[in-house]
């Protein structure tokens, strides 16, 4: 009687263990860019600000929720600014500046649900 409890309590441990493997999931948002630029990240923890020259990522970890980040050029350039959000690798929002030249800034929005 002993061993099928035991048995029943590793089933459900690994059952817990694999569905919050599943919940989470790191979320990555990536800022292409050849000159200066700032911008903002926003979600459930807060909004911190974000600098950089040329591409830089930023690994937010396992988020869900809102999701908004914007990013603007530091210098004259005509080349896009590119900013994309990545979870587990894929895409989930991307904007960017390479069909309006004179624009000097891109941001995207998105709710990432568990």
């Amino acid at each position: 009687m002993d061993s099928k409890i035991g048995i029943g309590l590793l089933i459900v441990v690994c059952f817990i263990v694999a569905a919050s493997g599943c919940a989470s999931s790191a979320v990555t948002v990536v800022v292409n860019y050849t000159g200066d630029w700032n911008g903002t990240i926003t979600d459930s923890s807060g909004t911190r600000t974000i600098e950089g020259t040329g591409d830089k990522s930023f690994d937010l970890g396992s988020i869900t929720g809102s999701l908004r980040a914007k990013v603007e050029k530091n210098d004259d350039k005509s080349d896009p600014i590119y900013i994309t959000a990545y979870r587990d690798g894929k895409v989930v929002a991307s904007q960017n500046t390479s069909n309006y030249p004179s624009l000097t800034d891109a941001q995207i929005s998105v709710y990432l649900t568990p």
